[in-house]
């Protein structure tokens, strides 16, 4: 597959990722390349902004990938749906949403679409991912896959919450698989009249470095009114301001994969990197376990497949994580029983008569 692989990440809702997806994709097509979006989020609703029933349909996205074989379709081919010229869509379906649960437990399953996608016969020039608000299996398949991912970052005050969580991902990405997508923030409903959105702007800017897409999309109506009559807005309006300025965005992201293509050739793949200083590495040794998890301050101490670590085969249970400056308190969950970081012997007592450990972030 030669296609380019540009998925659209963000846990957080009503950022404009879905939108996003749609009329990137769109704008792609517009301007003559072959394009496929796939939608990756059971919620379906970039098959549903594109004017397609997934109550209505046979097979979807949920069909190639899972291994039921009932169910299972072996070609992306076979659930491809054309919207327009140069614009297909791999249908989603409220079925994905029980995926996670076939692959639990498989470490070859979090390249699932990567390997799906290299099977793909039609000659897409790009693969645009609308990923769900989570950071899941469904998420890492697609950063897997992707050699560009796209942040929309909505100009509120929560917009920049759980970004860290996303850029631990990666990390872990390039530290599993040695691969590691570029990645870029899209400012999207801004309102440039306020204060408060040019704060904003600086305060992306100064997460993302040189890594925000100029060309942000402006808060327009007829965005809403094109997601209604489920159509892009290139095919809605195509001289409305948010078409003109999703067109923009897709221009600047496209010289800039060019460039990311040309960079990677010359420094064998060095891509966006992480501040070193803001990384930490757990790990725990116990071989026995079935399954080791990490909770604290920086996960609202909540058990999940997020919070789950990697063992490696000797036995070693490992997880880096993206932590913003500040102090955190933490444990690791051994099948089900809390306990301290044997490596670390900063320890603080707790409000329930223990200890938990503790990890500074300069």
């Amino acid at each position: 597959m030669a296609a380019t692989v540009i998925s659209f990440i963000n846990q957080k809702g009503g950022c404009g990722k879905t939108t996003s997806a749609i009329n990137l994709a769109a704008s792609i097509a517009s301007l003559g390349k072959k394009t496929l979006l796939i939608d990756l989020d059971p919620q379906a609703h970039a098959t549903c902004g594109l004017g397609v029933r997934s109550d209505k349909l046979e097979n979807s996205i949920y069909n190639v990938l899972t291994e039921q074989p009932e169910r299972r379709k072996h070609f992306l081919e076979d659930v491809i749906v054309p919207i327009q010229d140069n614009l297909d869509l791999a249908p989603s379906h409220l079925l994905l949403s029980t995926i996670e649960q076939e692959f639990t437990n498989k470490d070859e399953s979090v390249s699932k679409l990567y390997k799906l996608l290299l099977t793909l016969s039609f000659p897409y020039q790009y693969v645009v991912v609308d990923c769900p608000p989570s950071l899941g299996f469904l998420t890492f398949n697609a950063l897997r896959a992707s050699q560009t991912v796209i942040v929309p970052l909505e100009l509120g005050t929560f917009s920049l919450m759980g970004v860290s969580k996303l850029l631990s991902m990666i990390e872990l990405i390039r530290v599993k698989l040695q691969h590691t997508p570029h990645v870029y923030a899209l400012p999207t409903m801004v309102d440039l009249r306020t204060k408060f959105s040019k704060h904003m702007l600086e305060e992306i800017a100064g997460a993302f470095g040189q890594h925000i897409l100029k060309n942000g999309v402006r808060q327009t109506i007829s965005i809403r009114e094109s997601q209604a009559k489920g159509q892009a807005l290139l095919q809605y309006n195509p001289v409305s301001r948010g078409a003109l300025d999703y067109l923009a965005a897709t221009r600047e992201l496209l010289e800039r994969i060019a460039g990311d293509t040309q960079t990677d050739l010359q420094t064998n793949g060095v891509r966006f990197e992480l501040p070193s200083n803001r990384i930490k590495d757990f790990v725990l040794k116990a071989g026995d376990a079935r399954e080791v998890h990490l909770v604290g301050d920086f996960n609202s101490w909540r058990v999940s497949p997020e919070s789950l670590l990697w063992r490696t085969e000797e036995g070693v249970w490992q997880k880096r994580v993206f932590l913003d400056p500040g102090k955190y308190r933490y444990k690791f969950v051994v099948d089900g029983q809390w306990t301290t970081d044997p490596f670390n012997d900063h320890l603080e007592p707790n409000p329930y008569g223990g200890l938990d450990s503790v990890v500074e972030i300069d």
